[in-house]
């Protein structure tokens, strides 16, 4: 059965909660839950900012991203930085090896507008855990080098 929007918000939320929740008591252990790591990851690799900012850079040494770069899946920069700005990310466990999935709204592929022309508005987007992490760490060799 498919959950409905509100559910399924209502629990990523919870989710990205308990993990701040738990690294602020001091429990590194959340970190050993497949995905955990990565979506800290992309929050602090992907910064908030304008797209103006994060295309032309600025004085002040932020780093310079091509927001139409594919991350993953026909997941471009822009998209993902816009939806895990809103928390719609979490992960799940149901991959073939156990190591889980990272699970983005589908607005990570599309535009809000896209979106909200969209008579299902239940729809993600899956990440494999380990492919996602790889493309963090060429997404942080990426911004080192356009700071330097």
């Amino acid at each position: 059965m498919i959950k409905d929007r509100d559910t399924n918000f209502r629990e990523h939320s919870i989710f990205l909660s308990e993990i701040a929740q738990n690294i602020l008591d001091g429990n590194d252990s959340i970190l050993l839950v497949p995905g955990v790591r990565e979506i800290i990851a992309l929050y602090l690799l992907i910064p908030y900012a304008t797209s103006d900012q994060l295309d032309s850079g600025m004085p002040s040494k932020m780093p310079q991203l091509d927001l139409s770069e594919e991350f993953i899946n026909g997941v471009n920069l822009r998209n993902l930085r816009d939806t895990i700005s809103h928390s719609f990310v979490t992960v799940e466990e149901s991959s073939k090896d156990k190591l889980g999935r990272i699970v983005l709204d589908d607005r990570a592929q599309m535009t809000r507008k896209t979106h909200n022309e969209q008579e299902s508005k239940s729809l993600g987007i899956f990440l494999e855990i380990p492919q996602a992490n790889n493309k963090l760490k060429e997404l942080h060799t990426k911004i080192i080098n356009s700071i330097k």
